[in-house]
């Protein structure tokens, strides 16, 4: 039997999967863990296509498995961004700012969701089992509001700067974890996981992260050293901000449980 969902609508009443969803959760579940994933990495125009919806009920559903949590997680973190705006132009010669803050603001939300689910349920996870491209559409539009409310405040004030609060599941899934300890690193296996893992996560943390690997400080009270801050042109807040919602995304990837 599939799990049941557990977040109600206003009147009580419990949400529910669409029946076609319950019957493919139905029939996935009878896979091995290997022609699961084999099956989630097909193509839409596949015609076992495993939808985002069921994809997810196996994701949040898998923590005692590390191995199948990553692959399928790695699966799902694909779709989102594929359906979230690119920030390079179709040439690749200019960035938007505005789409790198919308794709970012997305992933990072998604990712926090995805935390406090692991830690015990979270409820807003539900709608994207019932209706997973509605869910994200809807991430998405907070995320340009946020990202225009933020373009309009730093034009006024002439900064940009990251001044929100974490989510306290992302300070806890960040806290003294370091992808590159030593113990890890010399572990070829490893490396190639980190590699990809890396290789995942949005532009600006991508960066942060290749440039934490190269022991580069985010700030330095020496005005000649060479930090992330300066590099990125981003306040301290912002980078330290940003390192930490990578390093909580490497962290349930690479380790599938907190």
């Amino acid at each position: 039997m599939n799990v049941p969902l557990q977040k109600k609508t206003e009147a009580g009443v419990l949400y529910t999967r669409i029946p076609v969803i319950e019957s493919r959760l139905t029939e996935l579940s009878s896979l091995s863990d290997r022609d699961l994933v084999k099956l989630c990495k097909q193509s839409r125009a596949h015609p076992q296509y495993v939808p985002s919806e069921c994809l997810l009920y196996f994701v949040r559903r898998c923590v005692t498995t590390p191995s199948l949590f990553e692959q399928l997680f790695t699966v799902l973190s694909e779709r989102i961004l594929r359906k979230l705006p690119r920030p390079e132009s179709q040439g690749g010669n200019t960035i938007s700012m505005t789409n790198s803050d919308i794709r970012e603001g997305v992933y990072d939300r998604f990712i926090e969701m995805l935390l406090i689910d692991k830690a015990g349920y979270e409820e807003r996870l539900d709608m994207f089992e019932v209706r997973f491209d509605l869910a994200l559409s809807r991430l998405k539009t907070d995320a340009q509001r946020k990202s225009y409310r933020a373009e309009n405040r730093n034009t006024d004030l002439g900064f940009d700067d990251d001044s929100a609060d974490l989510n306290s599941e992302v300070e806890i899934a960040s806290e003294g974890y370091d992808p590159f300890k030593a113990t890890d690193i010399d572990n070829y296996l490893y490396r190639c996981r980190l590699d990809a893992a890396i290789e995942a996560l949005p532009g600006l943390q991508k960066r942060i992260i290749e440039m934490t690997r190269l022991d580069i400080p985010i700030d330095s009270i020496d005005p000649n050293e060479v930090t992330i801050s300066k590099a990125l042109n981003k306040a301290e807040k912002t980078i330290r901000n940003q390192k930490k919602k990578a390093l909580a995304s490497l962290r349930i990837l690479l380790q599938g449980d907190l």
